[in-house]
């Protein structure tokens, strides 16, 4: 059903990827806005005329979903601007921002309910004869709506890889989830029970401020830059391995803003390869990435002597004597420089996630130490990559 309801208002013509997704996110920004208006009108109509703290703060919680809706709106709006002198790549984390103000809102929403459920919890004030069975009914169909709501914004951000639908499917979950509350609150107090709904208040407050931290928990790291997967990276390093005349691929990083991606990563070639030939092999490799990632790649050709043997002796030990060292990711760029004034072995490694800077001195000078021993008369330089490259 979801699927039709699509395509039928979205339906996917020959545009690009990109903004077919942003058509996606100001659909659901809409549908919100609409769904949640409406709901705003019928809660904080009942909430007024019965007096309960609990349906007030859960129609303001739905009036929050109209204002993060039109941030959603906004976000993918601002997506949607291409590249300029002031912002060269792009506007893609404009989403990002509008997913953290949609958290900060919520949060706030939960502050100010707690401080007034405390005091209704304290007083209860609200009249019980006012609360009439249809309300309770038209209550629980709104849940139902919401939580059609939520389902159907879940899909679209499952459909498009996007954070903020997925944080506003959420958004509409939590008030349906506080109105559930209020319906508990609104049948106890039938019974005489009038101070629940002052704790069901606190309820909604509680559930609203644990889904603002989460989702701006996320909104941040989106924002500040996530590592790439290692899925991603693999997939990365099999299309360059592909590529006739590469003989490695390191140094592969990823940098995300919105759902345009920048890679770059060192490719190891035959320094015997002519120039013309070594930028053969890049052009393919960039192109490659492009098509199938639909990425804007940067490539550094790394010129290696696969051929020299004592190249070859030296890949041979590290392998044998290193490669199962846990601390070592990866070692690449094997190369040995002998001139009349320097006899130099160099390689780069990557270390493993998390390892303190002591920790990696360590391992150098292990490393360093243990090749001093076995290669005597060369120098050792070794080239630790950011944690950031794979």
């Amino acid at each position: 059903m979801f699927e039709s309801l699509t395509n039928y208002f979205v339906p996917n013509t020959r545009e690009s990827a990109q903004t077919y997704r942003n058509k996606i996110g100001v659909f659901q920004g809409w549908i919100s806005v609409g769904i949640n208006g409406l709901l705003f009108f019928v809660k904080i109509i009942l909430g007024i005329t019965i007096g309960a703290v609990s349906l007030i703060a859960d129609a303001l919680h739905t009036l929050s979903d109209v204002v993060t809706s039109s941030i959603v709106i906004w976000g993918f709006k601002q997506a949607e601007k291409p590249a300029d002198v002031e912002h060269p790549y792009g506007h893609g984390r404009a989403e990002y921002i509008a997913t953290l103000i949609i958290a900060i809102l919520l949060c706030v929403a939960g502050i100010e309910i707690i401080e007034v459920s405390i005091d209704r919890i304290r007083n209860p004030v609200w009249d019980l004869n006012k609360v009439k069975w249809w309300m309770i009914t038209l209550l629980v169909l709104t849940i139902v709506i919401k939580e059609f709501t939520a389902r159907f914004a879940d899909y679209l951000s499952s459909m498009v890889a996007s954070g903020t639908l997925h944080a506003d499917a959420w958004h509409h979950r939590s008030d349906a989830l506080s109105s559930l509350l209020v319906v508990g609150a609104l049948v106890a107090g039938k019974t005489g029970y009038v101070s629940i709904d002052g704790w069901a208040g606190l309820g909604v407050a509680g559930f609203l401020m644990y889904m603002g931290f989460e989702i701006a928990k996320d909104a941040v790291d989106d924002l500040i830059g996530k590592p790439p997967t290692t899925e991603e990276i693999e997939t990365i390093r099999h299309i360059v391995m592909d590529v006739s005349g590469v003989l490695g691929a390191h140094d592969i990083i990823v940098h995300s803003y919105g759902q345009d991606k920048f890679v770059s990563v060192h490719v190891e070639v035959d320094a015997k390869e002519t120039t013309a030939t070594a930028h053969d092999i890049s052009e393919e490799v960039e192109e490659l990435l492009e098509k199938a990632l639909g990425v804007e790649p940067t490539v550094h050709m790394d010129p290696v002597h696969p051929g020299n043997p004592l190249v070859i002796k030296v890949q041979a030990y590290l392998e044998q004597h290193w490669g199962d060292d846990s601390r070592i990711k990866d070692i690449h760029d094997i190369r040995v420089v002998e001139t009349d004034n320097h006899r130099v072995i160099l390689f780069g490694i990557n270390v493993r996630v998390g390892m303190s800077q002591s920790k990696i001195v360590e391992c150098c000078k292990e490393l360093e130490t243990d090749l001093n021993g076995k290669f005597s008369g060369y120098d050792i330089n070794i080239k630790v990559s950011p944690l950031h490259r794979y």
